[in-house]
């Protein structure tokens, strides 16, 4: 009871319709609308928050240069703070409150003592949290990010990160946690700088992908399909495989860059390259990894990368890049077929042991003529649905993001070392560029190629990681224990008979 002491009682006062507005009942002098036209102006003062409750707007900030500051703090530490605040209230033209210059006066006699001499500025107070680099090495990535940017080069978070490490590295690469240190470099952290400079992507969005009606109808079906060919024609691991298109852009985001928000000309240098091409990839049931296709745009061999090759890939064009049904059947016959007769072999298995290609509905993939093909060399086939890769085809969940990821950080590693090659005492950030012409970059592009690839050969787990998250691998693995139980209990009733 003794907590009622502390509340006020009320006196049967209606509420006002929102907190700080007036209601009738309490100014019974004033009439109705009267008080309308005080509430509406009441009201103009406040803005409605997103979670529907009121406050009253803040006050503007007035903004005063370093030498004004210095001049502020320096006059109020000689002649008081409250003739300062007139006399420059009158100078200024506009009203300077005593708190304002006695934080000025505060300031100014600080920087004296460090100092130790008369300033000739004094720069505000930095607001916020501090950056991760601090403010010097911070200011000196947003020059480089500017000059990148003036003159044409692509900004996005790859580069980002591979310019702020050629400038740390520049100064103690020892902060980097590659090197030791505890500097970690993150997407978030680039998104933040490019948000601090008012830098905005620039290119449309993607449509939203369309759900699949009773999903799991369509996943058992597609699993089941996949078991009975297993099942039928004794499909060992080695001999099932899955593979898949995926685009790769020489570099990454390559037509995507980040600029000024609002800019009405968005300039990149080598735009109308051919920036990007089409990797197949194809993993198979037993952690194997087949040679890649790689197809360029262009319409001779002279678009293709002047590189040596391992001799096993499949290293082609198109007029666009994209697969299509010619360059499926190139596909076919210089990397799926020599790959399924070289697994017979291997497994001491005949010349028409069935072998099982999973791979999606893309055009290119149903045509006559390549289902025919693969038909002929026993090789069955079960499609991935339709708007179901995602989630079913083994690639898609755990390879292509790694894959890709090996290609990004490549590109980093040789941003950052032309960024450090660059960064001289001597040399003005104005003439800060990095070559980005295809000349420059699809040699070394594949080498990273051939790293991202042999990469993946070394991590098995990733293609076993994508069947078993499919669910194909334990569909073939409940298969084969009830085919093996049956044949166990067939020996046992055959051994009885006897």
């Amino acid at each position: 009871m003794a907590m009622f002491r502390y509340l006020k009682k009320s006196d049967g006062t209606p509420a006002t319709p929102r907190p700080g507005l007036i209601s009738p009942a309490q100014c019974p002098s004033l009439s109705e609308s009267v008080i309308d036209e005080i509430n509406e102006n009441i009201d103009a003062c406040l803005i409605k928050t997103s979670n529907g409750s009121t406050k009253r707007k803040r006050g503007s900030y007035q903004q005063y240069s370093p030498e004004i500051r210095c001049k502020i703090g320096k006059y109020a530490a000689e002649n008081g703070v409250m003739v300062t605040a007139r006399l420059f209230s009158k100078q200024l033209d506009k009203p300077l409150n005593e708190s304002t210059v006695r934080s000025m006066k505060t300031a100014y006699k600080k920087q004296v003592r460090l100092e130790k001499s008369i300033p000739a500025t004094l720069p505000s107070k930095q607001r916020g949290r501090p950056t991760l680099l601090g403010r010097d090495l911070d200011n000196r990535i947003q020059e480089v990010i500017r000059a990148i940017r003036t003159s044409g080069g692509v900004v996005n978070v790859p580069i980002v990160i591979a310019t702020a490490k050629a400038i740390v590295m520049k100064q103690d690469r020892t902060q980097l946690a590659e090197f030791g240190g505890s500097l970690q470099l993150s997407k978030s952290w680039a998104e933040s700088i490019l948000k601090r400079m008012n830098y905005t992507k620039r290119k449309g969005t993607k449509a939203v992908k369309k759900p699949v009606q009773d999903f799991e109808s369509v996943k058992q079906e597609f699993l089941r399909k996949i078991t009975t060919a297993v099942d039928t024609h004794d499909i060992p691991d080695d001999l099932i495989f899955n593979w898949d298109q995926t685009g790769v852009s020489i570099v990454p985001s390559g037509q995507w860059t980040m600029d000024l928000r609002g800019s009405n000309q968005v300039q990149i240098t080598g735009l109308d390259d051919k920036r990007q091409i089409t990797v197949i990839l194809g993993v198979s049931l037993a952690g194997k990894v087949l040679p890649p296709q790689l197809l360029y745009q262009g319409k001779t061999d002279q678009c293709h990368a002047r590189y040596n090759f391992p001799a096993d890939w499949d290293v082609y064009h198109s007029p666009n890049h994209w697969s299509n049904t010619e360059t499926m059947h190139h596909y076919v016959d210089k990397v799926i077929i020599p790959f399924v007769s070289s697994q017979r072999q291997q497994l001491g298995l005949p010349a028409d042991q069935k072998a099982l290609a999973i791979f999606d509905v893309f055009k290119a993939h149903r045509s006559d003529d390549l289902l025919k093909k693969l038909h002929d060399n026993n090789i069955a086939t079960v499609f991935v649905p339709a708007c179901c890769t995602d989630q079913l085809q083994p690639l898609d969940l755990a390879v292509n993001k790694p894959f890709k990821d090996i290609l990004k950080q490549s590109f980093q590693s040789w941003y950052t070392d032309k960024v450090l090659a660059q960064l001289t005492d001597d040399a003005p950030i104005t003439d800060f560029k990095v070559d980005l012409r295809l000349s420059e970059l699809k040699p070394v592009h594949a080498k990273w190629l051939v790293t991202a690839v042999n990469s993946l050969i070394n991590r098995p787990e990733l293609c076993l990681a994508g069947f078993r998250d499919a669910g194909i691998t334990e569909q073939i693995q409940t298969v084969r224990e009830q085919e093996s139980e049956a044949d166990q209990e067939n020996s046992m009733n055959t051994l009885n008979l006897q």
